[in-house]
């Protein structure tokens, strides 16, 4: 009963100081899925807290894209992360080391930072990885960034981490800027292409 009632206490805690402290960067409510998931989620909290400014800035100016402005809601649990997208939840996992709980809000939040310009399905991790891993060595430096893409490239099964980590870092920074540029590029059309015909089909079928 009294972990149930610090569970409760602890995420009414992270939505006042989330929102007190949201006034220039994305506000994130990280709620613990279950009282055992407390500690994780102020873990989470409190990076987001001293770091989250630094953090939406970095990714802002490498993609030139705007960060929404939230409330974007962040169960941490006992799975593996994902970004969701705006309107649905961020999933963070709650038993990752602290260096790792930064570098994976930098990478769920790329993901979601390009959703509104790629497909639902669409494998965006060779994108992200244009710019993530200098988002990581610009915030905590060259060692930090190395250590996390090993980390990421252990992973198995669900995607080959390690094959996309390897083909965007041979491209190197002025590589992965030109190709991120270009693919921004390339969105940004299609997309006024899609808004150009969706117009003129409305205004035919008037």
């Amino acid at each position: 009963m009294v972990n149930k009632a610090l569970w409760l206490s602890a995420l009414a805690g992270s939505l006042v100081l989330a929102r007190a402290d949201a006034a220039t960067y994305p506000q994130i409510d990280f709620e613990p899925e279950s009282p055992r998931f407390v500690a994780a989620a102020e873990e989470y909290r409190a990076i987001w807290r001293a770091e989250g400014e630094r953090i939406s800035t970095a990714l802002e100016q490498a993609t030139e894209l705007q960060m929404e402005a939230g409330p974007i809601r962040a169960i941490v649990f006992n799975g593996v992360s994902s970004s969701g997208y705006p309107g649905w939840p961020m999933r963070m996992r709650a038993d990752l080391a602290p260096d790792t709980k930064r570098a994976t809000l930098v990478h769920e939040l790329a993901h979601r930072l390009i959703s509104p310009i790629t497909p639902r399905r669409f494998d965006d991790h060779p994108i992200i990885f244009l710019f993530v891993y200098d988002v990581w060595v610009q915030l905590w430096g060259k060692e930090f960034a190395d250590a996390q893409v090993a980390v990421e490239s252990q992973r198995t099964g669900r995607y080959d981490y390690a094959g996309a980590w390897r083909d965007a870092l041979a491209l190197g920074a002025d590589g992965r800027k030109q190709r991120w540029s270009q693919f921004l590029a390339e969105r940004t059309r299609r997309q006024a292409r899609s808004a150009q015909t969706t117009k003129a089909t409305l205004t035919f079928g008037r």
